[in-house]
């Protein structure tokens, strides 16, 4: 084992995942992070969550927001070819039937 450790050195289990796979489990994670989230009181959209909010004209625009907020973030990846950096927030907006205020 000791004679291994500085083969190991460096690497990390991540790297050592084909890169199709890594975006794929990190995309299925987030899938299923946002579809809680959407039934999870918000503190931007003032502690409602995002299906209790899309119910009034103004908390569709703060849904739109923090749709935007969250695109925002994901943009700011270091690293664009990262799965995080390349996952796709569409379906939320089409889930939560905000599309028309995306901008």
């Amino acid at each position: 084992m000791m004679a291994e450790r500085p083969a190991m050195e460096g690497r990390t289990p991540s790297s050592e995942m084909p890169p199709e796979l890594a975006e794929q489990v990190i995309h299925e994670y987030l899938d299923q992070h946002y579809r809680e989230t959407l039934d999870q009181p918000v503190q931007m959209l003032g502690g409602k969550t995002p299906r209790q909010a899309v119910k009034t004209q103004t908390g569709r625009q703060k849904v739109a927001e923090w749709l935007k907020y969250l695109e925002n973030q994901t943009a700011r990846q270091p690293d664009r070819a990262h799965p995080v950096a390349v996952y796709s927030l569409e379906w939320m907006w089409t889930e939560l039937d905000v599309h028309d205020l995306r901008r």
